[in-house]
């Protein structure tokens, strides 16, 4: 089963917001969320190689977003966002996943925090749950990834 424009548009915009934690070149995050709202246009269209090639007629669509496209298609994932996981650390990598956290505040966090041990960022990020909107829910799959990574 091919996957849907709507799901690539989901990792675009996640991947916007680990280069906005690590602080990385602020045009690629507003690439990444451009192409990301261009394929949401799309939204239950499959991705193929056909579909990756109109959209790469859109303007400000360009080279690294139709090569990321096809990583996606033919291996279900975005090489720079497992490049990225090594780099962060996990309880901050699954942070970025709340589109609802602003890349300001996730680079914020990212700079207080990378340092610090798994448990300890957790137990931070707890400290600041009502503030961050992070619900319990969170947290239980957060422990869940760590142990599971361990």
């Amino acid at each position: 089963m091919l996957p849907k424009f709507e799901e690539l548009a989901r990792e675009f915009e996640f991947l916007a917001q680990l280069v906005e934690m690590i602080g990385d070149n602020p045009f690629k995050a507003r690439a990444y969320r451009f192409a990301a709202a261009k394929m949401r246009e799309r939204g239950g269209e499959d991705v193929t190689e056909d579909a990756i090639s109109r959209l790469s007629k859109e303007k400000g669509v360009g080279k690294a977003i139709v090569e990321k496209s096809r990583q996606f298609l033919h291996t279900g994932r975005i090489e720079k966002i497992e490049e990225l996981k090594s780099q962060i650390p996990l309880p901050l990598f699954y942070l970025a996943k709340k589109p609802s956290i602003p890349g300001r505040e996730l680079h914020r966090l990212y700079c207080d925090l990378k340092e610090l041990p798994p448990g300890e960022i957790v137990a931070v990020l707890k400290e600041q749950a009502t503030e961050l909107g992070l619900e319990n829910d969170f947290f239980a799959l957060l422990e869940e990834k760590i142990s599971s990574s361990n």
